[in-house]
This record gives C-alpha cells, structure tokens and sequence, in this order.
C-alpha cells in the first residue's frame, strides 16, 4: 500500500473543502484535497445564491440598511432555536467578511435588486428575498439576503470554478477519482490520517465519470435501473483502485450530504425518500460512515429540504394548498423548501394546490410576461444557460395541462384527485368566507396574495414530495454532530474526536434544522473556512520544534 504525508487532508472538493483548503494552506499547512469524482459537488450544480448580510453593497444600494443582529434574528426564527445561538450568532457576525473573502477569491455578484417572487432571479439581479423574510415581519424587518453569483443561468458552476481555481492557485495538492474509505486512528482515540482508494489514468477516471453521470441521471430521473448502476459504480471502484494511505494531523470532512445513499435514505428519508436527490453520486453519507465508524455522534439526520416551489407564477400561491384529507397545509407563500416541510409533517409527503379558472387564467398571463426564452441567444439556451428559466416555465406550463386534474365542483375534484371531498369543501368554505369578508387568513397569508375560489373549473395541481411531473429536489440537512465554530467532532461518548472536522453538509451546522435559498452555501463558507483553520492550527501545534 503507497503512503504520503500532509499536515492536513480534506475530504470533498466542492464549496466547503475549497474554503477549509484556502483557509489551512493560508495558516502555512501542507493541504491535500481529495474528491470521489471530479469535484465541484452539489456547490457546482447549485443555483449560485449565497444568503449574505450585515451591510453588503447589494443591500445597500437596494436602501436596506441591515445588521448582524437583525440577520441572526431572523435566522433564529428559521432555526427554530435547535441550532446552537453562539453559532448561529457567530455565522451573521462573520457574514459580512466571507462576503468580501468571496470577492477576493474572485466571486462577483450583480448589483440590482429583485423584488417579487421568486425562484431564481435573472442574471442581472445580484439580490432577492430567498427566504421567508417578508413572512417574518412581525419578527424583524424584512431584509432581502440572497445574493445570486454572477454568470449566466445557474452560477454555481461560476463560484465553485472561482474557489477551485484560488485552490490550485494556493498551491493545494488535489487528487480527484481518489475515495475516502477509512479514518486512520491512534490508540488514543485521534485521528491520523486516512485511508483511499485511488483510479489512476486519464482512461479509468473518463470510465469512473461516465459511471457516476449514468447513475446521476437515472436517480434524479426516478428512472429504472439506478440501483444497478450505483452497484457497477461501487464495483468498478473496488476492481481498479489503488489503496494509499495519507498521513496526517487533522482531517477535514467536507463531502456533503446523503441523498444519493439509499441506505441511510431508507433509514431517515420518511417522505423524501420518493424525492429527486439535489447533488451528484459523491453526496452519498462518506462524511457519516467514516465518522461514525471511529465514534463519532450525528445530528438532525432526519431534516431535509425540498424545493417545492410553486410562485411563480404569484397566481398559484394565491390557492389552497392541502393534503389528502382536504386540510390546508400551510401559508402558500412560504419559501419553498418550508413549504417542503409542511407537506412532509401536515400531509405525509401529500400535497395538491387547489385553484379555480381565474387563478388558472392568471396563472397564464403571468408566464407570458415572464422572462421570454426568445429574448436570449440560442447558443446560451442550448447550452443550460437559462436553464433557471427554462425550468420555471417549463414546470409553470406543465402544472396547468399535464400535472393536474379538472373538475366542475370541488366534490369531483377532491374524488378525482384523491382528496376527501368533504375535507376539501371545508377547508376552501372558510378560505372564501374569510377572504369575501376581508378577514386576516387562517394561515397568515398577506392579503395581496388571498383571492376566493369561486368560479369553476377548478383544478387541483399534485405538488406531493414525489410528484413525478413536478420535482421537488432535495438536500440533506443533518450530518456529523459538531463542536463550536471550529467544526470539531463530536463522539458518542462525550468530547471530540482529536484531529477531525466537519463542514458544509457532511455537518450538523447552522442550516441542519431548516433552509432558505443560499443558506447551505454560506454556511458551507463558514464552516469551510473555521474548519480550514482550526485543522491547520492543530497540524501546525503537532510538527516538530
């Protein structure tokens, strides 16, 4: 077996072990980098929103004058307090700086403002509301946090290419096609290095990516087959890797999180098991089983979040959204992956928007004055640059013909959509009676967005977590149970496990409770660069006098 040494070793290449590699090989540490696949994770496939705050030039040319505080007290409305309030105060107070460390690695954000809701703004838009801010009024002024990364279309592939290249620029060693299989330990308990399987050659690593794409698609696609395809992945890692052993005094965890593990999806997933995974075939729990292996705790494994986005269009929050007993689920303009968690406690997994032809009409009108796919050049359609457009459009047009039932009386649309049709009949009763009388809604909607269902047909739109024709893909939140800003792991047994670390969605951070667009890559960004440097200070502390 080969072995080589480093002061410390991260394991995952996407946002957060960018940020820990920057952040050790800047304390003066040797840095090895290591990726199952190619790098770049689910930072490279995401949106580019970043949930930033404390005063960036974004806010303030938009006129909103925010502060740390007034960002840690809406986050711990989201949090729901389970997220240590040290941490959570210690990310809004950092937020700021990791705003401007980003710039400085070359990330850039648009400057304008986007007002309405939204998904993902256009690509001139470098802020938007991403969360539930304007819901949370009553708790702290509403202030927009999500700055979106410039580039075309979805630009998490601009900021994860930013970061990559600041790390080979640092002079981190990065081995790619390289699997984490075991955490070396001593006696004591400490860890000492790690244990890898490697794929060598331009031939086997083309092999290995061809695999993992196959086995991407056929999960997301809730196709036949991927099961299979994750076994000739395994396999054909197992046949042609070569095991080496790195030295070293401190290992960073950073591989992400655990949606495209079937094991631990069966285990904790409840209603997102039947969910479209948001990642690639390296988000598969390695951060979980080499923890747990030498002791360490977990934590929130069973929160997720889903993007159940159904704005826009503004019309379709404007209806009821119920579960199969015809109950309503929740306030309709909630960001969507609370909505997510809605659905999974209030209806099992179970949801269906309820609107009636004007809403339906609306609804219409509404995407033809969207952004038009025609206004943009062919070569940038073509090549997924407006895939965010695409997408909302796509599933917009899809929600109103083909993802859908119809019905003349909301009797026959509760039996022809499977919802109890006393239930539903109910609940749009009062819905109507308090919006035609101009009372607040039971659920807390603002009023601009409450319109009484009066007038047939009536459609009832299956937005369930499974919902073959309208996916709602989703991230793990929980993960390795962690100690302080620094990421430190926990064990079972009490205290923290010398010389490991955790960070981004390998860890029980600040978004493992719940998530608002941008907040797991802000806090990858944290927790990446505290991670980064207390691993170097323990490497450091260990080499010789």
């Amino acid at each position: 077996m080969d072995e080589s040494e480093f002061d410390v070793v991260i394991v995952g290449f996407g946002g957060a072990g960018s940020a820990a590699a920057l952040e050790a090989a800047g304390a003066g540490a040797q840095v090895l980098v290591v990726d199952r696949f190619a790098g770049g994770g689910a930072t490279r496939l995401c949106a580019g929103i970043v949930y930033l705050g404390g005063g960036t030039k974004q806010q303030r040319l938009a006129g909103f004058a925010d502060t740390p505080g007034g960002m840690e007290a809406y986050l711990r409305t989201e949090t729901e307090d389970a997220v240590d309030p040290d941490l959570v105060r210690a990310f809004c107070r950092q937020s700021l700086e990791n705003y401007e460390w980003l710039q400085a690695k070359g990330v850039g954000f648009p400057e304008d403002f986007y007002e309405p809701k939204t998904t993902v703004p256009g690509d001139r838009y470098g802020l938007y509301y991403s969360g539930n801010e304007r819901q949370r009024a009553a708790v702290t002024p509403p202030v927009p946090r999500g700055h979106r990364v410039a580039g075309d279309g979805l630009s998490g592939k601009y900021l994860y290419e930013s970061l990559s290249a600041a790390v080979l620029a640092a002079g981190v060693t990065v081995w790619r096609h390289s699997e984490a299989v075991r955490l070396v330990t001593d006696e004591a308990g400490a860890v000492t290095g790690l244990e890898l399987r490697v794929l060598d050659g331009k031939w086997l690593q083309r092999r290995h990516s061809a695999l993992a794409q196959l086995h991407q698609r056929l999960v997301q696609g809730n196709l036949p087959g991927a099961a299979a395809a994750q076994r000739a992945l395994v396999n054909f890692e197992e046949r042609h890797g070569r095991k080496v052993t790195v030295r070293a005094s401190s290992v960073v965890l950073a591989s992400g999180g655990f949606g495209f593990s079937s094991e631990l999806m069966a285990r904790h997933g409840g209603p997102y098991r039947d969910a479209t995974p948001l990642g690639t075939p390296a988000d598969d729990g390695a951060a979980i089983r080499l923890g747990t292996a030498v002791g360490a705790a977990t934590g929130n494994l069973d929160r997720f979040a889903a993007s159940r986005f159904i704005c826009p269009p503004d019309a379709f929050v404007c209806g009821v959204l119920v579960n199969a007993a015809g109950e309503r689920i929740c306030d309709e303009t909630l960001y969507g992956a609370s909505l997510s968690v809605h659905i999974a406690e209030k209806g099992g997994g179970d949801a269906f928007l309820v609107i009636d032809q004007p809403l339906w009409e609306r609804a219409r009108r509404e995407m033809q004055e969207d952004e038009r796919l025609r206004d943009f050049p062919m070569r940038i359609v073509l090549a997924g640059g407006q895939n965010h457009v695409v997408f909302r459009k796509g599933t917009a047009w899809v929600n109103r013909h083909v993802n859908r039932k119809k019905a003349s009386t909301l009797a026959d649309l509760g039996r022809r959509r499977g919802i109890d049709p006393d239930g539903l009949a109910a609940t749009v009763a009062v819905y109507n009676e308090d919006a035609q009388a101009g009372r607040p809604d039971g659920q807390g909607k603002d009023p601009k967005y409450v319109s009484a269902l009066t007038t047939p047909p009536y459609y009832a739109i299956d937005a369930s977590l499974g919902a073959l024709l309208f996916p709602a893909p989703f991230l793990s939140l929980g993960g390795l149970a962690v100690e302080g800003i620094a990421g430190a792991v926990c064990r079972r047994d009490g205290g923290t496990i010398p010389g490991l670390f955790a960070a981004g969605r390998a860890a029980a951070g600040v978004s493992s409770r719940s998530y608002v667009s941008g907040l797991s890559v802000a806090d990858a960004i944290f927790s990446g660069r505290n991670a980064g440097r207390a691993a170097a200070e323990v490497a450091l502390s260990h080499r010789p006098a």
